[in-house]
């Protein structure tokens, strides 16, 4: 592996942008090469990222010789086509969450990765947070005792666009898979399981897609996960971890914390501060760059069974609700 390591990057949407600044920081990453559906778009966001190749469509991306690694940055569905097409085209692949639509899906990306031998994650920026590591760490060290409850909210109004990502069935719209998968990662990471038992609830909007829902999970011992996530209701995006000894507060951006409140036994609360390298996606590409040099094919901070496990959760709360995405019967 060369000193540095080549990304290329599939999309040149918002998600796009946001990942090629976090490159920006890290002096042993290059971003070499990317692509999109229009030569335009691609010429574009080249010009204004310094990035010498320029691809239309994933599978011309996966065969430049100059890009060890590809981040996915297309809309849901996109996703397990233009992951396997870099895979098939030998390119190490980190892909944007939701890692695909369904279970079916995952299984073909991971399948195909491994039978390539090729490293393949999901881009859970969340995982790769200080302000994380330092809540599991606590939560690992008993700080708040045993846990029995986790909250979690991350509801936004986004404009009207029944055309655009956030309502379109067609794109994999909805507030599960573009928020929910935060809060449903949250409770993954604390209790390091999927839920036994799953009661929720959602709106199921008139273009289809699910507007707002609620999700109570249940775990081994009686501890429990209560989540809300929306595209069309506004919250606070704040999360709290309740022991039987104290509990620890994520209060502002849970899924990027910069700070977080703790309260351990008789002691008074503490508040923690974390600096932040870049926008917060540099950490991810850290790990993934750490783990093609060490000639690692998974993360173990982000291993692909938690991504069967986001995607197995997701379509059970799915058919809870009888919300069927177009691409689910293929």
């Amino acid at each position: 592996m060369a000193n540095k390591i080549r990304w290329g990057i599939v999309g040149t949407g918002g998600i796009a942008h946001k990942f090629a600044q976090g490159l920006g920081v890290l002096e042993d990453a290059e971003l070499t090469a990317v692509s999109s559906r229009t030569k335009e778009s691609a010429e574009k966001f080249a010009s204004e990222f310094n990035v010498p190749n320029r691809h239309i469509g994933s599978d011309e991306l996966a065969c430049d010789k100059d890009v060890d690694v590809v981040y996915i940055a297309t809309p849901n569905p996109m996703h397990k086509d233009d992951t396997t097409n870099c895979l098939m085209g030998g390119k190490a692949v980190l892909c944007e969450k939701p890692f695909a639509m369904n279970s079916k899906e995952v299984m073909q990306m991971i399948t195909c990765a491994k039978e390539k031998n090729l490293f393949l994650m999901e881009a859970m920026w969340t995982y790769f947070f200080p302000g994380i590591k330092k809540v599991c760490q606590l939560v690992s060290d008993g700080a708040i005792g045993e846990v029995r409850l986790i909250q979690a909210n991350f509801c936004l109004r986004s404009k009207w666009n029944p055309q655009g990502r956030v309502l379109n069935p067609q794109l994999g719209g909805g507030a599960l898979l573009d928020v929910g998968i935060y809060n449903i990662a949250l409770a993954q990471i604390i209790y390091g399981a999927e839920p036994e038992r799953i009661s929720s609830m959602a709106h199921i909007g008139e273009t289809g897609v699910d507007e707002q829902g609620s999700m109570i999970f249940g775990y081994k011992g009686g501890a429990m996960a209560v989540l809300t996530c929306a595209v069309q209701t506004e919250t606070a995006f704040e999360a709290a971890i309740y022991g039987t000894d104290g509990y620890i507060k994520l209060p502002h951006m849970f899924f990027q914390p910069d700070r977080i409140i703790v309260k351990s036994g008789q002691q008074q609360e503490k508040e923690i501060k974390f600096e932040r390298l870049g926008n917060g996606y540099s950490y991810e590409a850290q790990e993934v760059m750490r783990c093609l040099r060490d000639g690692e094919v998974e993360c173990p901070a982000m291993p692909l069974e938690t991504s069967i496990a986001f995607m197995r959760t997701m379509d059970r709360v799915r058919q809870q609700w009888g919300l069927v995405y177009p691409m689910d019967a293929v």
